[in-house]
């Protein structure tokens, strides 16, 4: 029985030993302030129900992109680090415009974006890269009730499609 692990584990530590090495590098991280920089436009709006056990998704897209009226357009400046929201069709739960930055500039998690009466806080789905053209930010809401617990209640989901 001895004789069978000890072969089992000079064999793993022969396997684990044995990989190729890397070769080359990896190259400069993007830009993420590059990626998110331009313009964009809502392709898809959805609400998902912290509350509900099953975590359910639902797509409001109707409400915000009725093919007559144009869509709500987010500009997102790097140079000065501005952003603007031109209102669509559905309510805007976004300030109109202010500052903007990552949480993290080399690994950004998250969107800030500081307006004139409240700074809000959007999850990225994933760092913009330059050449991305779709980008998913979520909007967490929060209930915070007498002692201050802030209790989770209802997250937006938003898809924005990069404009040229």
């Amino acid at each position: 029985m001895k004789k069978i692990i000890f072969t089992a584990l000079a064999f793993t530590l022969v396997l684990t030993n044995c990989k190729p090495e890397l070769k080359g590098e990896l190259g400069v991280p993007f830009d993420k302030v590059k990626g998110l920089s331009g313009n964009w436009e809502l392709g898809a709006f959805a609400q998902r129900d912290e509350n509900n056990p099953i975590k359910e998704i639902r797509d409001l897209s109707e409400f915000y992109i009725d093919g007559t009226s144009n869509p709500t357009l987010f500009n997102f400046n790097s140079s000065d680090m501005t952003y603007t929201v031109t209102p669509g069709p559905g309510k805007n739960f976004l300030n109109s415009g202010g500052t903007w930055r990552f949480d993290n500039a080399e690994f950004p998690t998250e969107l800030i974006l500081e307006g004139s009466s409240d700074t809000l806080s959007l999850k990225l789905g994933t760092a913009p890269r330059e050449f991305d053209q779709t980008l998913k930010l979520e909007f967490p809401r929060f209930c915070v009730d007498a002692l201050g617990v802030a209790t989770p209640t209802v997250t937006y989901i938003y898809t924005l499609n990069r404009a040229q």
